[in-house]
């Protein structure tokens, strides 16, 4: 293919891609990255937490055609989705989670997968050139890709900023074996001086860097952590029941939220009592299924205990003495604990003499004892 005609299905590709709703494309060779340092120094401190296939994928992340061994390319495009809306009222009255505004809808790896198929198929159609598509879900490190397609930079909340809409983007990947010139990385750093994100994450999961220390991080801890939640960090994690955009919502570069979306705002207690059909049908084809029904429900016993609204206790008691995961019921007692309120005491003390799992039973012990503490210590304070 010539010069001129790789030119011109190059744009033509790029065109197409925006046509379809991406609002940036870029083009970058499929070349080794040369990242491998800091992913490297990212893995020895153990900043990944429990999610172990990065670093046994290490060496297929750094080489995209260990994904396509002819691969002479690599289209990165950036699909927008809608800021995330403010807060719907006072959560701890109305007991509602908070879900990443991205989750919203159709689960995002499906439909841009669909995009980029139909993309694969134009490539095929005009070269015989075959080509493989990546939606977050193999082991590319996309981000860098993304630069070194030029479509933005890597800010201090270490996603990818774009002129276009700030870090308000998904990221999807097509390699080629269509040979298509690649575009000039992005070299700038538009964030400046500015580091809003660092001091407002919630957790303390960022730092001046482009890497995240995942085991502090709440998109993580909410998703990808599929044990007990470390006490230190359950009460910093306010409503989230899924991801978090804290440190999108501060960025000088993201757009400010608009309506409220209930979709995003679900009912706690309703989350922590959900069945398995019901958690199929109401998150199955979304995101939000990647933390499983465990993890969510998980996720919104540690929100209801950040409430300190009485009225979550009924809910966390059920759970407590009648949930199917011991996970979940270990999260509940923590959660009444937490509450530090009368009826969460009374909870605790009934579920105490029912056979629980060791886990359970010692966030029981836990909680009881705290609650003892706490309320000698109210005690002395109202006899001064």
């Amino acid at each position: 293919m010539s010069s001129g005609l790789r030119e011109s299905l190059k744009e033509e590709l790029r065109e197409r891609a925006l046509a379809s709703g991406f609002v940036a494309c870029g083009f970058t060779s499929a070349d080794p990255l040369d990242c491998g340092g800091l992913l490297d120094g990212w893995l020895a401190q153990r900043r990944h937490g429990f999610m172990d296939y990065l670093a046994r994928d290490r060496g297929r992340r750094l080489e995209p055609r260990a994904s396509l061994d002819a691969a002479a390319g690599v289209m990165v495009a950036a699909w927008p989705y809608a800021p995330p809306p403010p807060p719907a009222g006072d959560w701890r009255a109305t007991l509602t989670g908070r879900i990443a505004a991205y989750a919203l809808g159709l689960d995002y790896h499906t439909r841009l997968a669909a995009e980029l198929d139909r993309l694969a198929a134009f490539i095929e159609e005009r070269t015989g050139a075959a080509s493989r598509v990546h939606v977050d879900a193999g082991p590319l490190v996309e981000k860098e890709l993304a630069r070194r397609a030029g479509l933005g930079w890597y800010g201090h909340n270490t996603n990818i900023l774009t002129r276009e809409r700030g870090s308000y983007v998904l990221l999807a990947c097509l390699l080629t074996e269509a040979r298509l010139a690649p575009d000039p990385p992005f070299a700038e750093d538009h964030c400046g001086t500015c580091t809003a994100c660092v001091p407002a994450c919630p957790t303390r999961a960022l730092d001046d860097g482009p890497t995240i220390d995942a085991p502090r991080c709440i998109s993580y801890l909410t998703i990808e952590h599929r044990g007990p939640i470390a006490e230190h960090l359950r009460a910093r994690m306010e409503n989230w029941v899924f991801g978090c955009d804290v440190c999108q919502e501060v960025c000088p570069w993201n757009e400010a939220g608009g309506a409220a979306v209930e979709a995003l705002s679900p009912s706690l207690p309703e989350l922590l009592a959900i069945d398995r059909d019901g958690f199929r049908d109401r998150f199955g084809a979304t995101a939000v299924a990647r933390a499983k029904r465990r993890g969510l429900a998980r996720n919104a016993a540690v929100a209801l205990g950040n409430s300190g609204n009485p009225d979550a206790a009924d809910p966390l008691e059920r759970a407590l003495r009648g949930h199917d995961e011991p996970l979940v019921r270990a999260h509940a007692a923590w959660a009444l604990g937490a509450m530090g309120t009368v009826a969460a005491r009374i909870a605790l003390e009934r579920s105490r003499p029912e056979a629980q799992a060791p886990p359970v039973q010692r966030e029981i012990e836990l909680a009881v004892a705290r609650l003892r503490r706490t309320g000698a210590a109210a005690a002395v304070s109202r006899s001064r």
